[in-house]
């Protein structure tokens, strides 16, 4: 019997938060889309939406509101207003406020499982989504005019064929092995290590960012009853968190985080991630694209690597809107270098960014903790140094897309 083959505009691999999103945006633009998973498309089954609190800039939610998705997730949403950032043992701290900016809020933290449901449920109604899951990936080549993805689908196999192949499968991508593609990898000798924690009281909209001798931790506001803590810490650090009792581990966030946390009621269940800077060699070929993690894995020091993955997915939405309108194919790869070229920039900043964040904060060397504390007190200090590291927290720096900006594009929509 002969392989099923089904043809498509663009083929998305990977249905998490990324995916997901580009397959929305894409699909409300007239595309047609699979969107291929290797696990059962549900909120509940699926890995990429468990139960961590994602943290996200301004710009991202103003882009969700765009796509139509903010509304419905807007409800679990917890708005940050102020952020603290600091260094345990050391003077000086510093206080971001969105007031100062002249912004209603710095950015959100959401379930990842409501994001989860919200796309899902979304997807469901587009009539030019195909969902394909669970699948299993067999094999993806391009040719001259297309992409060609084999799966295994339901103990069937099938063909598909796309202009553009999407690879939005995470650090550990598929699409990108199969490809050959290889990257540069950076180990940070770190972990980190997520739970949620409920605590007596919550100072409405206030996160933390407080550096530690091993690390950072996280405090990121999820309710009025508590917060999701995110410690990036050493590796032999986070193995004894992830072995201590609740009642250790709650002692140790007192110690580290002092007055700043409240008492805490219970610890939820604690997650491991393995933390590492990881970049692809190659970001595009015809009928080829990597987007967020596939393309680069960051530190999640300062809670950007959702952000720059949304900054990849309204780019790249931007990109073959516009193309399509000037008569071009998606899979073209003097379009797909349109947007190689765009988020070049953007990436490179958040490397430095992130990178140089975690560096200089984890030496404990005297002439390095003499810069960093020279550091905090130029944030508190001069308003231009603030101005210019809140930009980059709520993802202001370089080009934005039109959604970024809450400007729909013309052929945004379904007419």
């Amino acid at each position: 019997m002969d392989t099923a083959i089904e043809q498509y505009d663009i083929a998305i691999v990977g249905a998490g938060a990324v995916g997901g999103t580009l397959a929305c945006a894409l699909a409300q633009a007239g595309f047609s889309v699979a969107l291929i998973e290797k696990t059962a498309v549900s909120a509940e089954q699926q890995p990429a939406f468990d139960e961590r609190h994602l943290g996200f800039s301004r710009s991202t939610k103003v882009a969700l509101d765009g796509l139509g998705l903010w509304q419905a997730m807007s409800s679990q949403a917890v708005a940050v207003s102020r952020i603290h950032v600091s260094s345990k043992g050391r003077f000086g701290s510093v206080m971001m406020n969105a007031e100062d900016e002249g912004l209603e809020s710095l950015g959100y933290v959401l379930p990842a499982r409501e994001i989860g449901r919200v796309l899902h449920e979304t997807i469901a109604q587009q009539g030019n989504i195909q969902v394909i899951a669970p699948a299993r990936l067999l094999s993806a080549v391009t040719t001259r005019k297309t992409a060609i993805i084999e799966l295994e689908h339901q103990g069937e196999q099938m063909e598909i064929h796309a202009g553009l192949l999407v690879g939005a499968d995470g650090a550990e991508s598929q699409v990108r092995e199969l490809f050959h593609i290889g990257t540069s990898r950076w180990e940070y000798d770190q972990s980190a290590v997520i739970a949620n924690l409920d605590t007596d009281s919550v100072e409405s909209g206030l996160a933390y960012e407080r550096f530690i001798d091993d690390g950072a931790i996280a405090l990121l506001p999820r309710s009025e009853a508590g917060y999701a803590a995110v410690c990036s810490v050493a590796n032999d650090v986070a193995d004894r968190l992830m072995e201590m009792d609740d009642r250790s581990f709650a002692a140790y966030m007192r110690e580290n985080l002092g007055s700043r946390l409240a008492a805490i009621a219970e610890v939820g269940k604690r997650f491991r991630f393995p933390l590492a800077l990881v970049r692809s060699t190659e970001v595009v070929r015809e009928h080829l694209v990597l987007v967020g993690n596939a393309a680069h894995y960051i530190h999640p020091v300062a809670a950007q690597g959702f952000n720059l993955s949304m900054r990849d997915v309204t780019a790249l939405a931007e990109v073959l809107i516009k193309a399509r309108a000037r008569g071009h194919l998606p899979g073209e790869l003097s379009v797909l270098q349109e947007y190689n070229n765009w988020r070049k920039q953007d990436e490179r900043i958040m490397v430095v960014f992130t990178d140089g964040l975690i560096r200089l904060f984890d030496n404990p060397l005297l002439p390095v903790v003499f810069l960093r504390q020279k550091g905090l007190m130029a944030l508190r200090h001069f308003p231009r140094v603030r101005n210019l590291f809140t930009r980059a927290v709520t993802g202001r720096l370089g080009k934005q897309a039109a959604l970024m900006r809450g400007v729909q594009l013309s052929s945004n929509r379904q007419s």
